[in-house]
């Protein structure tokens, strides 16, 4: 059972949320362990990709893959999370040792080059598209 603010399945790192996604045909099992790999690396912007390139591995269409990373970029965009709407200086927040600001455009880019070389080209797209219509 799975208690608000912990982790279902324990602490799960970037690199075992993507090899066990990667394993997971069941749609909502793989939602569970991207929860709980965002429980546990709150600071990770990447694994917002990671789980676009998971999505896309399963056959998820662009507007999907789209979707998932503008909810990422917008989470990163304000590091005080989305339920910070105030209108003052964003940059005063930290989300679990982000304490240097958003994540800025061409990082999100070099992701998106990163994907593309890895040979993810609908989620390079989508997050191309994310950045351009986020940031």
């Amino acid at each position: 059972m799975s208690f608000a603010g912990t982790p279902h399945s324990g602490p799960l790192s970037p690199a075992d949320f993507y090899t066990q996604a990667l394993a997971e045909a069941d749609a909502g099992k793989r939602r569970r362990l991207f929860a709980d790999a965002r429980q546990s690396n709150p600071a990770s912007y990447q694994l917002w990709v990671k789980a676009a390139e998971v999505e896309e591995h399963w056959g998820a269409d662009e507007t999907k893959l789209k979707d998932l990373l503008s909810r990422g970029i917008t989470v990163f965009k304000n590091p005080g999370g989305t339920h910070c709407t105030e209108n003052h200086d964003h940059s005063t927040h930290s989300v679990s040792g982000i304490a240097d600001g958003p994540v800025s455009k061409d990082i999100w880019l070099n992701e998106a080059s990163a994907a593309e070389k890895g040979g993810k080209s609908k989620t390079a797209a989508a997050l191309h598209e994310a950045v351009g219509e986020v940031l």
